[in-house]
């Protein structure tokens, strides 16, 4: 049977040879970890001794945080590990390293120029979470925390076919993670399972409960059949419902829903989070550093700067409604993680019109949830005639968090027997 220090020395090597997947390794602290959970006697957790990486966002003392940027300095190395960090070393998980993403953490492609993108057969890996879950789903790590927006883990979770998670905003610290647009953003995670999120999840929240899942789903209809989503994508969600279904979950088609309000508020009013990436942001385009910005990243800085202040504050105002809604129900709803499949790289770069199109499209059906702030996960649900992986996403009420992994996990298990 293979040691911790073992495992972890493997690791270490295969994330040395995945240059567009880790920015950095962690290799003597993540030796001196190893060695500490092979000396113990009893284990902290079901997670001690796993592995996982860190996004280029939260502070690892010692590392400077750099936002998956090449030239931009934030800070200086950072004297001490963020809460969330400190927490899973507590619980005895090691650190591998730092993971690549789209630069300043604005974008749902993936696309880093600077670092390279992890692609799979050409195609995207999602944003901006990019290398956390390329270090899942190519083996390297167990576990890997990345930071969610406006679906930055949830995205690359569907395009990559990892399990992907979105917690309720506060449920984990974000003290010493690099901001995007901070009345959305959270610290999320990625494993190959959901039982693994859910440990993790014990971790970083403190909260142990284990309720029972949701007595049934709501899938929304109407965002499932609009014109909008890809067939392949719609094809694999639906046969996902139909096995669910005949598993005997109890299934509710919805044609009217509180996220598909605000998807119906975001396309009107436009992303209230992109306002605040310019208020966080917008200082670098008027500095040196502008010229060495990934180009596509500075130009949705300078489009988010334009956008209307005042349907910006109505769509704020909508989804405060929206968000008491959902609150008083206890539905757990269903819907497409992203609603294309991953696109080839090269032709986007050609054409950055398309690419701000795709990058749009793909994060979609992911802003509702974090308009509203609730929970939410990306599970993979199988490939595409062209071999691309798709996520079905699970959307909870606010701090419902660990309904909603029961519930996913309870999923997950049903889709594993239809397919075994």
């Amino acid at each position: 049977m293979s040691s911790v220090l073992d495992n972890t020395m493997e690791a270490l090597k295969r994330a040395g040879q995945e240059g567009e997947v880790f920015l950095s390794l962690l290799p003597e602290r993540a030796r001196a970890e190893a060695r500490q959970s092979d000396d113990r006697t009893e284990k902290l957790g079901p997670l001690d001794g796993a592995t996982l990486s860190w996004k280029d966002m939260i502070a690892i003392a010692g590392v400077t945080a750099r936002a998956g940027s090449a030239h931009w300095r934030p800070s200086a190395p950072a004297a001490a590990d963020a809460e969330v960090v400190a927490r899973a070393r507590k619980a005895g998980l090691i650190s591998i390293g730092v993971t690549n993403q789209s630069e300043l953490a604005f974008s749902g492609i993936g696309y880093n120029p600077h670092h390279g993108t992890p692609l799979l057969d050409g195609r995207v890996p999602g944003g901006s979470s990019s290398g956390a879950a390329a270090s899942v789903a190519r083996g390297v790590t167990r576990l890997a925390v990345g930071t969610d927006t406006a679906g930055s883990c949830r995205v690359p979770a569907a395009f990559q076919g990892v399990v992907g998670f979105r917690p309720t905003r506060g449920r984990y610290p974000i003290s010493d993670v690099m901001p995007l647009a901070p009345s959305y953003d959270t610290v999320g995670s990625f494993a190959r399972s959901v039982s693994d999120i859910i440990e993790l999840d014990t971790i970083l929240s403190g909260d142990n409960a284990r309720p029972d899942a949701a007595s049934g789903l709501a899938v929304l209809s109407d965002v499932l059949d609009a014109g909008d989503v890809s067939a392949p994508v719609a094809q694999r969600c639906r046969e996902a419902v139909a096995a669910l279904a005949q598993a005997g979950v109890s299934m509710e088609h919805v044609r009217q829903s509180p996220l598909a309000e605000a998807l119906a508020l975001i396309r009107a009013g436009g992303w209230p989070g992109a306002v605040e990436a310019v208020e966080t942001y917008g200082h670098l385009l008027d500095t040196e550093n502008a010229r060495h910005l990934d180009p596509f990243v500075a130009a949705r800085l300078r489009a988010s700067a334009s956008l209307d202040p005042e349907k910006i504050a109505g769509v704020k105002e909508g989804a405060q409604a929206l968000r008491k809604t959902v609150q008083a129900s206890d539905a757990v709803y269903v819907l497409p993680t992203a609603a294309i499949e991953a696109p080839h790289l090269a032709p986007l770069l050609e054409d950055p019109e398309r690419l701000a199109a795709t990058n749009a499209a793909a994060l979609r059906l992911t802003m509702p949830a974090s308009l509203l702030d609730l929970p939410a996960i990306s599970l993979p649900v199988g490939k595409t005639d062209a071999g691309c992986w798709v996520g079905l996403q699970l959307v909870g009420a606010p701090d419902s968090d660990r309904t909603l992994l029961a519930t996913a996990a309870m999923v997950e298990t049903l889709l594993m027997q239809k397919d075994p």
